[in-house]
C-alpha cells in the first residue's frame, strides 16, 4: 500500500482535517487514475454497507450508557445482569476502547435527549431505525452529509454562489450539474437562502443549498432520487451532535443538516416538499 492509498483510506474513514481534505480533493480533480481508485473504494464501501450483515449491540449497552449519563429515568430499558468485561490483550487496546466509548457516548447522549435514532462516529452505525428504515444506505448518507456540512463550515466556504435570488442560484447550479435542482428563498418563513455550492453525497454530485435560520446555518443537499428508492419521510437522525433529516419529493432527494433543533429543521423540510414548492426542471 502506497501513500496515496493511505490518504484515500483516511478520507474514506473521514479522518482528514479540512486542509488535508481540500488538498486531496484538488489531487482527485487533477488525477483521473487517482479519482478512479477513490471511486472504486467508495463503491466497495457502499456495497458493504448495503449488503453486509449487521449485528445488534448487547441489550444492556443502552442501559449502561444511560446510567453513565444520568438519563436512566428517561430511557425505558430491560435490565439484565452485567457480564464481566473481557480484558484487552494489549495496553493500546484500552486506549482505543476508551476513545471509541467516548465517541459513542457523545452521539448516544445527543440521540437519547432528542428521542431519535443514533448514527455513531460518522460511519453509519445505527442504534435503531426510524419509520423510514434509516439503516444502511440512509445512515451512511446522513454521516456523509454531516461531514460535507462541517467541512464547508471549517474552511469558511459554505457558498460558491452567494444570492437569495433563485433566478441567480438555479442557473448557476444547472450550468455545473447534470440536473436542475429546485431552489427557493423562504425568508418570510424565517429561512433565508444565502446561496449554494456543489458537493458530493453518496458518491454523486449534489447541489448544496445554504439557508440561515437565526444563528444557524443549514445545508440542504439535493440530488435526483434513485429510481429504486422508496419515498423518505422519517424522523431526524443525530450525527456527531448535528440533526439530519431526509425527504423525497418530485423525483428529488433532500438531506438537511444543521445544529438547528429537529422541530425547526423539519419546518424547513416541510417547506421544501410542500405541494407549492418549486419543482425540479425535467
Amino acid at each position: 500500500m502506497n501513500d496515496d492509498d493511505l490518504w484515500l483510506d483516511a478520507a474514506l474513514d473521514d479522518e482528514l482535517d479540512a486542509a488535508a481534505s481540500l488538498a486531496l480533493q484538488r489531487r482527485l480533480d487533477a488525477d483521473p487514475a487517482l479519482r478512479a481508485r477513490w471511486q472504486a473504494r467508495c463503491a466497495l464501501r457502499d456495497a458493504l454497507r448495503a449488503h453486509a450483515g449487521r449485528h445488534a449491540a448487547p441489550a444492556g449497552l443502552r442501559e449502561r450508557v444511560a446510567d453513565a449519563l444520568g438519563l436512566a429515568d428517561d430511557v425505558a430499558v430491560a435490565r439484565r445482569p452485567a457480564r464481566a468485561a473481557r480484558p484487552w490483550g494489549y495496553a493500546v487496546g484500552g486506549a482505543v476502547a476508551a476513545a471509541l466509548a467516548t465517541w459513542l457516548v457523545l452521539d448516544l447522549r445527543d440521540a437519547l435527549k432528542a428521542g431519535g435514532p443514533v448514527v455513531a462516529g460518522g460511519q453509519g452505525a445505527t442504534g435503531g431505525a426510524d419509520a423510514a428504515g434509516a439503516t444502511g444506505a440512509g445512515a451512511a448518507e446522513a454521516a456523509e452529509a454531516v461531514s460535507a456540512h462541517t467541512r464547508a463550515l471549517l474552511v469558511d466556504h459554505p457558498i460558491e454562489v452567494a444570492s437569495a435570488d433563485q433566478h441567480t442560484v438555479r442557473p448557476w447550479l444547472s450550468a455545473r450539474l447534470n440536473f436542475v435542482p429546485p431552489v427557493a428563498d423562504y425568508a418570510p418563513q424565517g429561512y433565508a437562502l444565502l446561496g449554494a455550492r456543489r458537493d458530493v453525497l453518496a458518491g454523486e454530485t449534489a447541489a448544496a443549498l445554504v439557508y440561515r435560520h437565526g444563528a444557524h446555518v443549514i445545508s440542504v443537499f439535493v440530488r435526483p432520487a434513485p429510481a429504486s428508492q422508496p419515498p423518505v419521510d422519517g424522523a431526524p437522525l443525530v450525527v456527531r451532535g448535528f440533526n439530519v433529516l431526509r425527504r423525497t419529493h418530485a423525483g428529488m432527494a433532500f438531506c438537511l443538516v444543521s445544529d438547528l433543533n429537529p422541530r425547526e429543521l423539519a419546518a424547513l423540510a416541510d417547506l421544501l416538499v410542500a405541494p407549492g414548492a418549486p419543482p425540479a426542471a425535467p
